[in-house]
């Protein structure tokens, strides 16, 4: 059985979790408080798949919990449920190394969804049967380290769904259900152009992130373009994206970043200066 422990300051919403999660059999701890969160995370450790967070909590700096939990090094995807729903809180997220950010209130089958997706595609099973975690933050640290070794470049991609003229990045972010069926759609129209060992994901409500080995600028921008051809193609025929224009940003190792952190930095400060322009 999978078991998941969650922190928020919330009853209502550690019942309604629960209760989404339990009728599927994952077991889930419950925490009000930090102090709690640590001490079942301190016992239950080698039996939990995934941590719970509101970053937004009423009491407490969020983030700093988060930034504790990210130095215990725990092999623990973490994914963000929260009121917080600014781009500086899912930019804080993501360089902090989370796995996943949904915005409360939020859709019961979303949220199962992105759990199950969550759980199954960050485990695999290594040569001596230890779990190993694939998520994006871990994958990206697992490739720096072998760029480093083969002296060779990596690059990382962040493609987001930006509403037309938004200017501001702490501006609340549109997540209703058709966004949220644009995003899904274009995600599989995008996901081909990553080939093994690429790797493309959804991070969040509003981005994607693709992080591709052995890769150069030039190999970048060709990709960049086939994103805009399919994205123009797409909105030629769908007018539900109308609304809606696509920004990213990039980064290339190691011209850009000796490490994650760097790399993170100047990637999420990169996209933070285009959609300022817009």
């Amino acid at each position: 059985m999978c078991k998941v422990i969650i922190l928020d300051d919330m009853a209502y919403i550690r019942y309604r979790v629960k209760d989404t999660l339990e009728k599927i059999g994952i077991e889930v701890y419950e925490s009000g408080t930090s102090f709690d969160f640590f001490n079942k995370l301190y016992d239950k450790k080698k039996e939990i798949s995934l941590i719970i967070l509101e970053v937004g909590l009423s009491n407490e700096d969020g983030f700093e919990v988060l930034r504790k939990i990210k130095a215990r090094n725990l092999n623990i995807p973490i994914m963000i449920l929260t009121k917080m729903n600014t781009r500086s809180a899912f930019i804080k997220c993501i360089k902090e190394g989370t796995s996943e950010y949904i915005l409360k209130p939020f859709d019961n089958k979303v949220l199962l969804e992105r759990i199950n997706n969550l759980i199954k595609s960050s485990k695999d099973k290594g040569e001596q049967g230890e779990i190993i975690y694939l998520n994006f933050q871990q994958y990206i640290t697992k490739q720096i380290i072998k760029a480093k070794a083969e002296n060779t470049k990596l690059s990382v991609i962040m493609v987001s769904l930006i509403k037309k003229y938004a200017t501001e990045m702490d501006e609340k972010i549109d997540v209703k259900d058709n966004y949220l069926i644009l995003m899904d759609s274009l995600y599989e129209k995008l996901r081909p152009i990553f080939k093994t060992p690429d790797l493309f994901e959804k991070y969040g409500f509003s981005t994607f992130v693709g992080v591709i080995p052995q890769c150069q600028r030039k190999k970048v921008l060709f990709i960049i373009n086939k994103i805009n051809e399919i994205y123009n193609k797409i909105k030629a025929i769908d007018e539900k994206y109308s609304e809606y224009h696509i920004e990213y940003s990039y980064v290339t190792f190691p011209d850009d970043g000796k490490d994650k952190d760097q790399l993170l930095d100047k990637l999420t400060s990169n996209i933070k200066i285009k959609i300022n322009k817009k």
